[in-house]
């Protein structure tokens, strides 16, 4: 990870390969229901809705409108991986581990892991509405334009983290960590959350004063 100047955010992209290997058919490729394995491959219109999988292991690659929606995985490992106009709708992991991914206009409603440890993560025009990831760790992640109406981030570690132009209406924060993390910008009126759990988060004026009734000021 690149060093982070104080009060700049710095997020590294994907390391992509310059050429990707050609992807089995969609039979082959997800015919291992304990292992799927997907490494330098670029996948496009393509429909595996309602898979259940031991393990999901993605690297290096690109994938373009693909339709994961209610799927199961006990383990998913995602390193380098850029996704484009996926469904990963209501999909359930157990284990939810991602280095340098980036999500592009993907539909994430409902999505829910347990145990979550995200570095280096961009979410963009994403909707998130309802998902849950309570407890999660997120490190020099960014959330662009996202929808995170009524998610379940209780207990996350959002340190130095960025939201831009989300909407975080009634989104449960409480507990979470949020030591310089960046809401400038994005709307938070009715976000579920502690005062003490504000500590060191980065706000505008116009949230300042929304924020002040959890802390019981007057302002006059």
């Amino acid at each position: 990870m690149k060093a982070r100047k104080p009060g700049t955010f710095q997020r590294d992209a994907p390391d992509l390969p310059a050429e990707f290997a050609r992807a089995d058919s969609p039979d082959q490729l997800f015919a291992d229901h304990e292992l799927v394995a997907i490494a330098e491959t670029r996948l496009h219109d393509l429909e595996r809705p309602n898979l259940n999988t031991n393990n999901l292991r993605i690297e290096g690659s690109l994938l373009e409108r693909v339709r994961l929606s209610e799927s199961q995985f006990a383990s998913t490992q995602w390193k380098d991986v850029r996704l484009t106009s996926c469904d990963l709708a209501n999909v359930r992991v157990h284990r939810l581990t991602l280095v340098r991914v980036e999500f592009l206009d993907c539909r994430l409603t409902g999505f829910r892991a347990t145990a979550v440890d995200c570095q280096n993560v961009l979410i963009r025009s994403g909707d998130l509405g309802y998902s849950q990831f309570r407890g999660g760790k997120f490190r020099a992640c960014e959330f662009d334009a996202c929808n995170w109406q009524e998610a379940d981030l209780q207990e996350a570690d959002l340190t130095g983290s960025l939201f831009r132009s989300c909407s975080l209406a009634r989104a449960d924060l409480r507990g979470a960590k949020l030591q310089d993390t960046d809401f400038r910008g994005s709307e938070i009126e009715g976000m579920l959350v502690n005062a003490a759990d504000l500590q060191g988060a980065i706000v505008d004026p116009a949230q300042a004063m929304i924020f002040a009734r959890l802390l019981g000021l007057q302002i006059r």
